[in-house]
């Protein structure tokens, strides 16, 4: 495996390891499709988002990653989404592709649903070794120059669900497709990993105003610890909200957000609680999109759940 020594590298996979190659996402519960294909189709709307954050603010070669989104609901129980994403992982590491979507969802009752989605994903893996300042100038997976190779991958969800409450999982990185790295002595180990994801959402009415969810997402693969969030959350009306989360053994989040008119804003902050705030304890993520609804706020013929007409998300 790729020994990269510099400090700056070394820090950013150390705050990675526990997600493998793929980002964190504070804000997963404000787009869940993020996280899980077969939420595509789910909602009462086409939600469009924008995501950007931004890891260790103000450290140089910190990690970012920025993503759009959206997916909707067709005839016959349906749905459709893309996500195109770019992720850079401090500098010498890059991933930059797209994800297309395709889901069905099956009733189970009046109010109930299951869905199950999977997702194809295209894109450009690169590794910079010119970046790196190595101690090793003779070690052999670091030969020097521009590696890119074609990342293609699968990612598979379910999710049940209904009017006030979700749960499901997802497995990103299904097929462990090969990077085919040339700088790699052992190429068989240069791998997409497999990821597990788990979450639940469930949301109750305190009084006709407001609205307490808690939210829980658990992640790990064959080769890291389990770690989990725990987001708390506060909705007004269903117009603005605010939250904290806590991740284990990482941080502890604020995040607040509006949806006016369809405009949706949030925002988090992520204070870093590990060794890593020695670098930069700050991480700010920010997600804007627009919500496209159906006539009449209710599902369009022929989509899932016809009969629950008296709200405006089936999740959030």
């Amino acid at each position: 495996m790729k020994r990269i020594l510099l400090i700056v590298i070394a820090a950013v996979l150390a705050c990675q390891a526990d997600a493998q190659q793929l980002p964190r996402r504070t804000q997963f519960a404000l787009n869940p499709y993020l996280i899980n294909p077969a939420v595509a189709g789910t909602k009462l709307y086409t939600p469009i988002m924008v995501t950007y954050r931004n890891q260790w603010a103000g450290f140089t070669s910190a990690p970012t990653t920025a993503t759009l989104s959206a997916h909707t609901s067709l005839p016959n129980r349906v749905g459709i989404g893309g996500i195109f994403f770019t992720d850079n992982t401090g500098g010498a590491i890059q991933r930059t592709g797209v994800e297309l979507t395709g889901s069905y969802h099956v009733d189970l009752n009046n109010q109930d649903a299951v869905s199950f989605g999977l997702s194809g994903i295209l894109g450009q893996y690169t590794f910079d070794n010119d970046i790196l300042e190595v101690w090793d100038q003779g070690d052999q997976a670091l030969q020097g120059g521009m590696e890119s190779t074609l990342m293609l991958d699968a990612n598979f969800g379910m999710m049940v669900y209904g009017q006030n409450y979700s749960f499901g999982f997802a497995f990103p990185n299904l097929v462990q497709t090969k990077l085919n790295l040339d700088s790699d002595v052992a190429p068989d180990d240069n791998r997409n990993a497999r990821h597990y994801y788990f979450m639940a959402n469930y949301e109750y009415p305190i009084n006709e105003a407001l609205t307490l969810s808690p939210k829980g997402l658990i992640k790990f693969t064959g080769a890291s610890p389990v770690q989990f969030d725990m987001h708390l959350q506060v909705a007004f009306q269903d117009v603005v909200w605010g939250g904290l989360t806590y991740r284990h053994k990482d941080a502890i989040a604020f995040g607040f957000g509006a949806n006016l008119a369809g405009v949706v804003v949030g925002y988090s902050y992520d204070l870093t609680v590990t060794d890593a705030r020695n670098f930069s304890p700050h991480t700010h993520e920010l997600t804007v999109g627009y919500r496209i609804y159906s006539q009449r706020g209710v599902f369009r013929s022929g989509s899932l759940g016809p009969r629950i007409l008296d709200r405006k998300r089936v999740i959030n």
